[in-house]
């Protein structure tokens, strides 16, 4: 009996408490209604439902709940405790059922939106956090949690935690993703709003990666239509900030384009200028131009959209939002004048942004604008008003939440007492500053001398990184001066912080010269400290890959994706691997705090992908991949070095030029001289030598002892940088040996110690080992004494022959020496001679060019661009290794355009050489591979012969030009005659004891 009446009980619950058909239905219909916002027929469903006998009790608690939510959405939405009971009622419910779920989200969903449009972001956070924190949260619909997740990050962010936004905005893209797929419009505002929360963290990398992938959705989606909302507008205007501030002004002008086109095409009319777009639309248009003209140095330029900005009719500054684009024009186009020393000018902008500001109550410019002031008197000495305003920027500076700009003007003020000799205070303030960003950032009590990378691995962003090496810098010079060892482990540590930081800043792409002033100044700390310290060779090894790791990648990954194109596989699996990997690193990067990743199985899945593509490719690329550049380790160099070798790297930086000296088993770091001096001896000794002065010879000695002091190895490998790129250095003379460098040392070039590992340890094949030459005749018959200008090169055409014969090769003599035959030849041939003319220009190494036949010219762009993965290309004309200077990648030249294209190794010239000289040192060269000697090698025994048989023309002018880099291997295996001898010796004995044996 008792089983029973339980029994009974249990169906009489289920019957009270399951849905009912009739009111799945009307729920249902109610649902479909309100996607349409309209919410009075979804009301009167369920009022017809309300007084019947279709529903169970609970269901008609529900509705009238649901009613009192519906009277609420058609009314003014003005008073909320209308929905507090409804809130009240639907959370005393122990066991929610699926609908109340979804019901009391919704509910809390219009509470928060009512809070945070009346009352403030963190009350609205407050009561968003209620819904989140439910036990049932994901039994409600899967866009109402999307909704929902997405409005917890906007509220984050809005009260200033970014972090925990993103977190939020992630989850919610992972759900959008699933209903929607990627493109679409809340997939792409995502993006968006996950690249501005970036911004607020400091994390420029992520930034500009989002805002990407929004930008790529919307041209997708309005490529056909007109976007009604001008998402395409801000998107653009981000993109181009952000890439200005990162120094790629090509991308930006790129980015720039679109923004301009899209306003000329939509706002032509007086009409369409009056929509409620075109304010915001057109302030990012006059705001995106002047700073792109202010990049590009047209200041005129800038300040014509200025005006314009000012003068438009349809632009009255009523609102706040409305002054804030002025105020931002005022302060770019001041901070440019400020870097010109047009103070005055510039102090000019500044009173009318603080107009602006204080009539439209805008207070964060009140901090930047008092800071600018600050810079101002700072660069005029008068650093007693510099610490004043600084000091008025900060009591202006109401920011609650985490922002940069609190412990910049902090540590302006103690760069001014430390150049005002008040030691002391400046690295109190510094230390207090790290230590208040430490707690501000991540709430950790923790003083600077504990300071870990890991606390502040976000923080991805130029305001950062020059916090941090600034600060470093404030010390190590204290401890120059006091001898403190803690200030030199707190200056090293801060440096290599900043260093990490520098490292997920660089995209990886072209260095500019923002990348290389942040870059040089962080090594050159590094490098300075190392000398303080009494390194261990871990301590070497460690300082030496931190630097290498930060170095531009843009050249090698270039090279590397040339020379596996062309090795019988397909450039289509090369491309989908190149995304793949792309988006890898896309989805990787969407982890939360707690390092949990988000869609795991697209992660795998891409993973998978990239893998079977990868077993497709060739071998050459397989071991490129296991070796990529991020994972370079100078242990791995130490180990291809040879016994009698001396790889050394320099690096030219703002102050001095350090030297790092590695063989086998050693490494020596050496500051070596100040870049001012030396850079004036190299270009000076440069000079002398192209005009064959015997003043030279001097200076070349002044120049060994700075630059190859006490160099004893047979071989040597020069990693150069900087202005010594220019230096061919077998030219430095030993006055106590009386010889040059050459005769005592093979001496090669590489570009990066990467590339050196690279050559030694991958011995590349190409399809074909054959030798092809190129030897044009030109207009002007003049004979050339130089391979400068287009005169006839007489001495060319007869080395050209006699190399081609040399290897059984091929020979494109006059009129077929044209650029045609040679690209009907790429990739035919493994070597590659050119004698020729070239044309340098310095100032646009675009139109720098080799001259073909009829004066066809192959331009540096075209080279670029090649496959054109050859084992060795000889360039046999002038100034082939010469070009414009581009800070923190080298020479833009002829030569390094062959190296992008994908070829192994390359000779080329330094100068205008001679025509008649160069040819007997290039028949020499050649002659010397045919006998098997490496590269090096043979145009070292090349130099030496001609020394030796030219005795009136010893002068490096005659025979120093031409260098080798790159892979210095043999083109052919030489006669081994021991060998020979030795199986001769063993076939004779064999002989001798056979005869003897029949006698």
């Amino acid at each position: 009996m008792k089983r029973f009446l339980i029994l009974l009980f249990l169906l009489l619950g289920l019957f009270s408490f399951s849905q009912t058909k009739s009111f799945k239905v009307a729920l249902n219909k109610a649902y479909d209604f309100e996607v349409d916002e309209n919410f009075v027929k979804a009301k009167n469903i369920f009022k017809s439902m309300k007084d019947g006998n279709e529903i169970n009790v609970s269901e008609k608690k529900f509705i009238n709940n649901y009613i009192i939510f519906y009277d609420y959405l058609l009314s003014d939405r003005s008073d909320v405790k209308s929905i507090d009971n409804v809130i009240k009622n639907l959370l005393s419910i122990e066991k929610r059922k699926y609908y109340e779920t979804e019901l009391l989200i919704n509910v809390i969903t219009s509470k928060y939106h009512f809070l945070a449009s009346n009352i403030g972001w963190k009350e609205a956070l407050i009561t968003a956090e209620v819904g989140y924190s439910l036990k049932d949260f994901k039994q409600a619909k899967q866009e109402t949690q999307t909704d929902y997740l997405y409005d917890l990050g906007y509220l984050y962010d809005k009260v200033g935690n970014s972090f925990e936004g993103i977190k939020f905005y992630k989850k919610s893209l992972n759900l959008y993703i699933k209903k929607y797929g990627e493109v679409n419009n809340e997939v792409a505002l995502n993006y968006n709003n996950l690249a501005y929360a970036y911004t607020n963290v400091y994390n420029q990398k992520n930034t500009i990666a989002y805002y990407e992938k929004a930008a790529k959705i919307w041209e997708t989606l309005n490529k056909n239509s007109n976007d009604n909302k001008d998402y395409l507008v801000r998107v653009y205007h981000n993109l181009i900030f952000q890439y200005i501030n990162y120094g790629d002004l090509e991308k930006a002008q790129l980015k720039l384009i679109k923004l301009n086109n899209y306003i000329k095409k939509k706002y032509q009319t007086d009409v369409s200028k009056s929509e409620n777009t075109y304010f915001l639309s057109f302030s990012d248009y006059s705001l995106s131009n002047i700073r792109m003209s202010l990049a590009l140095n047209k200041q005129k330029e800038a300040l014509q959209f200025l005006k314009v900005f000012e003068e438009n009719q349809f632009l009255p500054y009523k609102k706040t939002i409305h002054s804030k684009y002025l105020i931002q024009c005022y302060e770019e186009v001041a901070d440019f004048l400020i870097e010109k020393k047009e103070y005055e000018t510039a102090f000019n902008l500044i009173k009318k942004g603080l107009s602006l500001a204080d009539k439209y109550d805008q207070k964060q410019y009140l901090v930047t604008l008092n800071s600018k002031i600050a810079t101002i008197y700072k660069f005029q000495n008068k650093n007693d008003l510099a610490v004043k305003f600084y000091t008025v920027a900060q009591n202006n500076n109401n920011n609650t939440y985490f922002n940069s700009t609190k412990y910049t003007l902090e540590f302006l003020k103690s760069e001014i007492f430390f150049e005002t000799n008040q030691t002391n205070k400046a690295v109190s303030i510094i230390k207090n500053n790290i230590e208040q960003l430490l707690f501000d950032y991540g709430q950790k009590k923790k003083t600077i001398d504990k300071l870990k990378f890991s606390d502040v691995r976000e923080l991805v962003s130029t305001e950062f990184i020059n916090l941090f090496y600034k600060s470093g810098k404030i010390y190590f010079q204290n401890y120059k001066k006091f001898k403190n060892k803690n200030d030199l482990q707190i200056a090293d540590n801060l440096y290599n912080i900043s260093n990490k930081l520098f490292r997920e800043y660089y995209l990886k792409g072209e260095y500019n010269e923002e990348l290389s002033k942040y870059h040089s100044e962080i090594i050159e700390g590094l490098l300075e400290i190392s000398l303080e310290k009494k390194l261990t060779f871990q301590d070497k090894i460690n300082l030496i890959n931190e630097i290498e790791k930060s170095a531009s990648q843009h050249l090698a990954q270039e090279f590397f994706k040339k020379i596996t194109t062309n090795n019988n596989e397909s450039n289509v699996n090369l491309e989908k691997i190149k995304e793949l990997k792309n988006e890898l690193n896309f989805y990787k990067n969407q982890s939360n705090s707690s390092g949990e990743k988000l869609n795991k199985n697209k992660i795998i899945e891409i993973e998978n992908s990239i893998a079977s593509l990868t077993k497709k490719t060739s071998r050459t690329y397989q071991d490129i991949d296991k070796n990529s550049l991020d994972n370079f380790d100078i242990v791995n160099v130490q180990k291809v070095v040879d016994k009698d070798e001396l790889v050394i790297k320099y690096y030219t930086l703002k102050n001095y030029v350090f030297a790092i000296y590695i063989s086998s088993n050693h490494i020596d770091i050496q500051k070596i001289a100040t870049t001012h001096h030396l850079k004036k001896e190299v270009m000076l000794f440069l000079q002398q030598t192209k005009k064959v002065s015997q003043e030279s010879f001097p200076v070349s000695k002044n120049l060994s002892v700075s630059l190859t002091k006490d160099l004893n190895a047979k071989k040597v490998t020069i990693i150069a940088d900087g202005f010594l790129n220019y230096l061919p250095f077998e030219m430095l003379y030993d006055a106590a040996n009386q010889k040059y460098l050459v005769q005592k040392s093979r001496v090669s070039y590489n570009y990066t110690l990467p590339f050196y590992l690279f050559n030694k340890q991958n011995n590349i094949t190409v399809n074909n080992d054959k030798l092809i030459a190129f030897a044009p005749n030109y207009d002007i018959k003049t004979i050339a004494t130089v391979r400068s200008g287009l005169s006839d090169l007489e001495h060319a055409r007869k080395e050209a022959d006699l190399i081609s014969k040399l290897f059984n090769g091929t020979s494109y003599i006059n009129e077929k020496a044209s650029k045609a035959n040679f690209f009907k030849t790429i990739n035919q041939f493994g070597f590659y001679h050119f004698a020729m003319h070239s044309l340098v220009d310095e100032n646009n190494i675009n139109e720098s060019c080799l001259v073909f036949s009829n004066n066809e010219k192959l331009y540096f762009s075209e080279l670029y661009g090649l496959n054109f993965s050859s084992k060795m290309v000889v360039l046999s004309a002038c100034d082939t290794g010469n070009g414009n200077l581009k800070s923190g990648e080298g020479i833009m030249s002829l030569s390094r355009a062959l190296t992008y294209s994908g070829v192994q190794s390359s000779v080329f010239s330094l100068w205008q050489v001679p025509d008649k000289e160069t040819s007997e040192i290039m028949i020499s060269f050649y002659e010397n591979l045919k006998d098997g000697q490496s590269k090096d090698e043979a145009l070292a025994n090349a130099k030496r012969d001609f020394i030796e048989n030219n005795p009136m023309k010893n002068h490096p002018f005659y025979w120093a030009g031409f260098v080798v880099n790159g892979d210095v291997s043999p083109i052919l295996e030489g006669t081994n005659w021991w060998l020979y001898i030795g199986i001769g010796l063993a076939m004779a004995l064999l002989i001798f004891l056979f005869r003897k044996k029949l006698f």
